[in-house]
């Protein structure tokens, strides 16, 4: 009966009553049964059913009683993004089967002005009203109820109001809530509240769970940051008991059905601070001229079970936060430094990818299994470099060099074949704050990709690759990492941009660099020649790049050009990789009940996916923000000093200049002597009262007048301008906005306006 009401109600073309329906299921049975009536147990079901549409939102019922599929209404349920203004964006998710049967997931995204986002917060499932604004492509939204909210807790500022006591949460994106506090507590503590009762959509009542020192303690600063994101640095008490019943040694019985590879030259190549050691190397020449490359994984699903406390803590993380000089984990330390660790000299557990690879890259054979390994080295990244470019060998290093370099020249094939095949690189220098032993920023670096970095990423790349292949292949579930088409909006500004700068790439548009990588990855180089305008641009065209995310539907990886790809080789530090481990467990390795295990983890992906995707940007919000924080907190007690940089970014607001140091910061309207105007056409800030204007690309030598560590705002003011970036066309538009501006003025004038 539900799909012939579903049937009905997909097929009419307006909202139509229950009595409607009714006959119209009735009708559809009688093609079976010309004498079938509805009974009235029947007519009850069918409104049961229809009663139980509307409460999942899959149908609409309308004032005056009637009802629609909600496909065929302007209503869209969706999870609400917001921002810390009050508006955001609602994603709403569709799945369908394209005619090869192939599943397909389609986003519809739609702006919720601040206005109607009728209280919602970041992160609620939400009913929209949609529409589109006449002579707009831009899909808009109006929140007409929340459907559901996941919080359980924030963090925040206590206040006093009276007698009582509230938490004012530190996310603006929650500014909404209203949280009392039971009891007392400490006015202008800083807090973590489990929310326990919830009065209205916006109203609870909760208990502090935690209270953080001082902002200035030593270390605490940068818990705050992480804590306020979502990411928690504490264990529970139940995994903590738990871990003290992982084994910290290879027992006999752990090696039950493992190949022994401990008698292969394995080794591990990382920073020199690494603790948390997951992925190891092997290298061969075989007879027939190729190489047995074997990538050798930390077998952390053995020490971590399904369902157990540390797993639930793992998944809840969903990845460890590298932040500054801490590292929050996913897994306790007992496990990531420890037993997991590919530790030198000691037998280790391992997942293996072993692959035979030929002269020209292709891996011609592979096999996957567990293992056994002992690493005889660990290497780190500064010696190996001085093994392949300089040919300078560190003790210790003296019987693995053959090897390093049989690795090296296979990553440089590697490499060169991604690239041909469109491969996205960025030239864009990375910053790393430097702390003293106290916590506090000292000074900044910028992280080096060199031989040895490219080659440990070439191979965990291929690795990444040639298990989701294998798995693909097979039909077996797998969670993919997926990289869509550049947005084509955000792409089209930056060709604006291009063009505004000078620079016209004639042989590349929109439409051809949305669809060809080649052409991307060429644009890419292209603007690596544009001089002291390359890193403004890189960003920029970073900005219009998707994001990556995890999906159990495969669409491929556009910037690494790969058709399969997914998370195999960070199993301590990533909960996909983790997941990867145990199905590849279930359904290559074990193959016991394999139809089980494929309909388990077919269930199971869709919600690891989405709350991967979302742990991994919360991890990436709280390293961005430690970094501004830290950048501020270096640069106040740099107030007062002169720089030089770049202007990388215009609004009405200001300028954003990137210091050659890599810091940024902002001028402000009110840090720039006169009146000015933004002109978005041609990404200029033009002055009303004859002064300077500014283009993006200008160099500028500025004095830093203020730096707030809690705002994580760095404000400069501009002393002089060292070299103009004339922008094409753009001094004669500026000049003829100039006109009409002050024209406008005088006639407002003239006419008593």
């Amino acid at each position: 009966m539900e799909e012939l009401v579903e049937k009905v109600l997909r097929k009419a073309k307006k909202a139509i009553s229950l009595e409607a329906i009714c006959t119209k299921v009735e009708n559809l049975k009688k093609k079976e049964d010309e004498n079938y009536a509805l009974s009235d147990e029947d007519k009850s079901l069918i409104e049961d059913i229809v009663n139980n549409g509307v409460s999942e939102y899959r149908y609409i019922k309308t004032t005056s009683d009637n009802y629609a599929s909600i496909n065929k209404t302007s209503f869209k349920v969706g999870r609400f993004y917001g921002n810390r203004n009050g508006a955001g964006t609602v994603i709403v998710s569709n799945m369908y089967t394209n005619r090869y049967g192939k599943n397909i997931v389609n986003e519809e995204r739609y702006i919720i002005d601040r206005d109607d986002a009728n209280m919602a917060i970041d992160g609620d499932i939400v009913l929209i009203d949609t529409y589109h604004k006449k002579g707009s492509k831009t899909a808009i939204g109006k929140v007409s109820k929340i459907i559901s909210r996941n919080l359980e807790s924030v963090t925040g500022i206590v206040i006093r109001i009276g007698n009582s006591y509230f938490v004012e949460p530190i996310d603006k994106k929650k500014r909404n809530l209203k949280i009392a506090i039971e009891g007392e507590a400490i006015e202008g503590q800083k807090v973590a509240v489990s929310l326990d009762k919830q009065t209205n959509d916006d109203f609870y009542i909760g208990t502090i769970t935690r209270t953080f020192n001082h902002k200035d303690d030593p270390d605490s600063d940068i818990l705050w940051e992480a804590f306020k994101c979502g990411i928690n640095d504490q264990f529970s008490k139940y995994t903590l008991e738990e871990v003290k019943t992982v084994p910290q040694y290879v027992r006999d019985m752990d090696k039950i059905g493992r190949d022994d590879l401990t008698s292969w030259e394995v080794f591990t190549i990382d920073g020199k601070d690494t603790k948390d050691i997951d992925d190891a190397l092997s290298c061969q020449k075989l007879p027939n001229g190729n190489y047995l490359v074997g990538v050798h994984i930390a077998d952390v699903s053995y020490y971590v079970k399904e369902d157990s406390y540390i797993e639930k803590d793992a998944f809840s993380r969903g990845t460890s936060a590298y932040l500054a000089n801490k590292v929050i984990p996913m897994l306790p330390h007992e496990l990531s430094n420890g037993i997991c660790s590919l530790n030198p000299w000691v037998e280790r557990l391992a997942l293996s990818c072993i692959m035979e690879i030929d002269s020209d890259g292709n891996v011609v054979n592979h096999t996957i299994c567990n293992t056994v390994i002992k690493s005889s080295m660990k290497m780190n990244y500064y010696d190996v470099n001085n093994i392949l470019k300089s040919n300078v060998i560190a003790s210790g290093y003296e019987s693995h060099v053959d090897t390093l370099k049989n690795l090296n020249m296979l990553a440089l094939i590697l490499r060169r074949k991604r690239l041909i095949k469109g491969a996205l690189e960025f030239d864009r220098p990375e910053l790393k704050a430097i702390v003293d032993d106290e916590g506090k920023a000292v000074d900044f670096s910028v992280r080096v990709q060199d031989d040895a970095e490219n080659l440990i990423e070439e191979f965990m790349l291929l690795a990444n690759e040639t298990v989701d292949k294998h798995l693909s292949d097979a039909g077996l579930p797998c969670l993919h990492r997926v990289h869509d088409i550049p947005n084509e909006e955000r792409l089209t500004e930056f060709f604006n941009l291009l063009n505004i700068v000078g620079y016209k790439p004639n042989k590349y548009n929109v439409d051809a660099c949305r669809t060809n990588p080649i052409l991307l990855q060429q644009l890419a180089e292209f603007i690596k020649e544009t001089g002291s305008l390359s890193n403004m641009l890189s960003t920029n065209l970073i900005r219009c790049m998707s994001r990556a995310k995890y999906s159990p539907h495969n669409i491929g990886h556009s910037g690494l050009a790969k058709d399969n790809y997914c998370h195999f080789t960070s199993p301590i530090r990533r909960y996909p990789d983790l997941t990867i481990h145990r199905i590849i467990k279930d359904c290559v390795i074990s193959k016991d009940n394999i139809n089980f295990a494929i309909k388990k983890w077919k269930d199971k992906l869709p919600e690891i996916a989405i709350h991967s995707s979302k742990m991994e940007r919360i991890a990436d919000e709280a390293e961005v923000e430690v970094l501004a924080m830290k950048c501020a907190e270096y640069m106040q007690s740099h107030v007062g000093c002169d720089y030089v940089g770049t202007i990388i970014g215009i609004s009405e607001r200001g300028l954003q200049v990137q210091l050659d140091n890599y810091i940024e910061g902002k001028v402000r309207l009110r840090n720039l002597t006169g009146e000015y105007l933004y002109n978005h056409e041609t990404f200029s800030l033009i002055s009303l009262n004859g002064r300077e204007d500014y283009y993006i690309g200008d160099r500028l030598n500025v004095r830093v007048v203020g730096a707030d560590k809690e705002r994580k705002t760095i404000d400069f003011k501009v002393n002089q301008k060292i070299e103009e970036n004339l922008l094409r066309g753009a001094y004669n538009k500026n000049n003829l906005v100039k006109m009409k501006v002050l024209e406008d003025r005088r006639n407002r004038k003239l006419y008593n306006i």
